[in-house]
């Protein structure tokens, strides 16, 4: 926990220190990052920062929160929205696409914590980071099996797993050059987002939606791509 000092700064002077720490951690990782140049760069002494922080660590784990702080938020409006199962599941996968536009270092972020190196954080932070994702997709599921439009015969968890695994290689080829490379390798070229999530969307309808006797359905794709 960030000392009480810190906690009575206003939460814009807060949001410039983590955004520096982020930044700093996603540039060079945990054990290389400087905490005096996110000092200088939050604008602040480096006495002041450890009035704020006892550790570089406390710092770091404090960013992590804060960066899965907002991303929940935008997850809890997509799940508390009045739009069917189906736009919430596009809606999450539009969401890397704009995080990356505004903070795409909280990405970096927890792309680091994926490294060999980063195994003794990975025990403390995947757990609570990946179950933002995991309550989010089971509740979705849950709710279109409610609504009768998604299969019940399907295993939510496992459902759950696999949703959020296309979410995840989607959002970390959002930032990684390696996996824009291999995602313009296979979209020939053209790695438009609208294209992707219209493409997975249609997929994950098609894969989800409970069986309509007779003749296919389109209603609920049309609706869907690009609402």
């Amino acid at each position: 926990m960030p000392k009480v000092t810190f906690e009575r700064i206003s939460k814009d002077r807060q949001s410039v220190i983590f955004d520096a720490a982020a930044k700093e951690f996603a540039s060079h990782g945990f054990h290389k990052a400087n905490i005096n140049v996110i000092a200088a760069k939050a604008g602040i002494s480096i006495g002041t920062m450890y009035k704020y922080f006892a550790s570089k660590e406390e710092l770091f784990s404090e960013t992590l929160d804060n960066g899965l702080q907002i991303l929940q938020m935008r997850f809890n409006e997509i799940a508390q929205s009045d739009h069917d199962p189906f736009i919430k599941l596009r809606r999450c996968f539009e969401v890397p696409v704009k995080f990356v536009e505004e903070k795409p270092y909280y990405l970096n972020l927890y792309l680091n914590l994926l490294s060999g190196g980063m195994d003794d954080f990975a025990a403390r932070y995947a757990q609570p980071i990946e179950q933002v994702g995991s309550e989010f997709f089971k509740s979705i599921i849950r709710e279109g099996m409610k609504e009768g439009i998604i299969d019940t015969n399907l295993d939510v968890d496992a459902t759950a797993l696999f949703l959020d695994n296309h979410l995840m290689m989607f959002t970390f080829s959002q930032i990684s050059l390696y996996l824009k490379i291999r995602q313009d390798e296979f979209m020939g070229g053209c790695a438009d987002s609208d294209r992707i999530i219209d493409t997975t969307m249609n997929l994950l309808i098609k894969l989800l939606k409970k069986s309509v006797i007779g003749n296919e359905d389109n209603t609920l794709e049309n609706k869907v791509v690009r609402k």
